[in-house]
């Protein structure tokens, strides 16, 4: 039974994030291909047309993916009300969108891959799995992101959604004044005499070191957020 709702929450991820891509697909194609065939026409340049659709696999690319991050920021709740009207637990829905997000992170990372050959060679393993981790790592941030606004009524959410990005933009420009202050040049002289610090950054596990702990927090988190969950009237 736990087998056949854990497809069950896979299947519903898949087919709604399949029709919203399918819906930008058609409209990135569609907007491209008029705006090139509007040059055609004033122009009559043929080099120009074939240039402007060779533009269309880097768009259907950046599009793609930010989809992907779009929905798990916006469809928590959405799903966790289908979920529950489908007898679906919070720890089935849980494990069912994080095996689709991974799945489906997969599936658009190669189908970006693959429309890059068109403009780009291919990448080193190295680079490819780097690309991959951040992909991954961007979904499950939006991911948690989305399950902590579920958690928010309406109010909240406009209250939230305006005040995080203030408060980032006020962190910002205090690191930023703090910096100026202390003067960065001497700061990367202080980094220079300590060896320890100096050890730190110079390790080339120390990115992957920090990437874990900061991918297992936001997991942890994603998997918090989404067992509070409750059912709303707004």
């Amino acid at each position: 039974m736990n087998n056949q709702k854990l497809k069950l929450e896979v299947t519903n991820v898949f087919h709604r994030l399949g029709i919203a891509i399918l819906i930008t697909v058609a409209w990135v194609v569609g907007f491209e291909f008029l705006i090139s065939l509007g040059g055609l026409v004033m122009n009559h340049n043929w080099s120009s047309f074939v240039v402007g659709l060779q533009g269309i696999p880097s768009t259907l690319a950046l599009f793609i993916n930010l989809v992907l991050l779009a929905y798990f920021i916006v469809t928590p709740y959405t799903d966790f009300k289908w979920s529950i009207q489908n007898g679906i637990s919070r720890k089935t829905m849980w494990r069912g969108r994080l095996l689709a997000l991974v799945l489906s992170t997969l599936v658009i990372f190669i189908l970006d891959e693959l429309l890059s050959l068109a403009n780009e060679p291919i990448k080193s393993p190295r680079t490819l799995l780097i690309n991959f981790l951040i992909l991954l790592t961007g979904v499950v941030t939006c991911q948690a992101i989305g399950n902590g606004f579920g958690l928010l009524n309406r109010t909240g959410k406009w209250i939230v959604g305006i005040g995080i990005p203030v408060m980032l933009i006020i962190i910002m420009i205090l690191l930023l004044r703090m910096l100026v202050a202390m003067g960065t040049s001497g700061l990367l002289l202080g980094y220079q005499h300590n060896h320890l610090v100096g050890t730190l950054f110079n390790n080339v596990a120390t990115p992957y070191i920090v990437w874990l702990i900061y991918f297992v927090i936001v997991l942890f988190l994603t998997r918090l957020f989404n067992n509070h969950l409750q059912l709303r009237r707004d």
